[in-house]
């Protein structure tokens, strides 16, 4: 029953490599969608990021607007030449 054990040729019990190993192709990376903004059916703003959805009519729309701009004037300046 265990043979196996006193022989030097392992071909039955240990698979052995084939001569060529097949090609196989890297699947394509999916794109991720990190942000996105639309409208919705009754006219307002959508803005999805990652699970949150943010809905916003127009005033709300300005008023993000004019608070993102307040905060982007109090950054300093960025250098992107390097």
């Amino acid at each position: 029953m265990f043979n196996w054990f006193k022989t030097s040729d392992y071909k039955n019990v240990v698979p052995m490599f084939p001569d060529k190993v097949p090609y196989i192709e890297t699947p394509e990376q999916k794109s991720e969608t990190y942000y996105s903004i639309g409208v919705t059916s009754d006219s307002r703003i959508s803005i999805k990021v990652g699970y949150t959805t943010l809905t916003m009519n127009r005033k709300g729309i300005q008023d993000l607007i004019q608070q993102l701009q307040v905060f982007r004037d109090q950054l300093p300046e960025e250098n992107n030449d390097t």
